[in-house]
């Protein structure tokens, strides 16, 4: 990955969506540049998608929290992992240190499904949780800088 990869892969964190000849206007180079570059960072893995950014609340799924999961399955955190993700509204599940095995973000109609949700993730896991409530989102998916130039603001 060079200096030009990651100018537009920065271009895309801003927002997925901007024209390829828009972000090539804005490098300084050819549209088909642009695209070919982008083809070749889907092909090598490092762009692995371009996600949706949904508003929760219009959607009916304004309660958020993270499910900390001490697993006592005799299963490995990934076979749990794999279990949670069976859940629809487990939004991501990442294995940790520390006291829990495992974080899960939970999207939830209600504090009365948080409940339901909740419960039914202590069964799949085997083990104690501990909920913590979402109160107000600042900031989600925000991309570091990928170079050693990037580091000055």
């Amino acid at each position: 990955m060079d200096d030009l990869d990651r100018k537009i892969i920065s271009a895309l964190a801003e927002d997925a969506r901007t024209p390829y000849a828009q972000i090539a206007q804005r490098l300084g180079v050819a549209s088909a540049t642009v695209h070919q570059r982008v083809r070749k960072l889907k092909d090598r893995g490092i762009i692995r998608g371009f996600r949706l950014e949904l508003d929760w609340e219009a959607v009916g799924l304004p309660v958020a929290a993270v499910v900390s999961v001490q697993s006592r399955a005799e299963s490995s955190l990934a076979d749990v992992a794999t279990a949670l993700r069976q859940i629809p509204y487990v939004v991501s599940c990442v294995a940790v240190t520390g006291e829990f095995d495992l974080y899960a973000t939970v999207r939830a109609r209600s504090s009365e499904h948080l409940g339901e949700l909740v419960d039914e993730i202590r069964l799949k896991a085997k083990g104690a949780t501990r909920t913590v409530i979402v109160l107000t989102p600042y900031f989600v998916g925000a991309t570091p800088p990928l170079g050693a130039d990037d580091l000055s603001p």
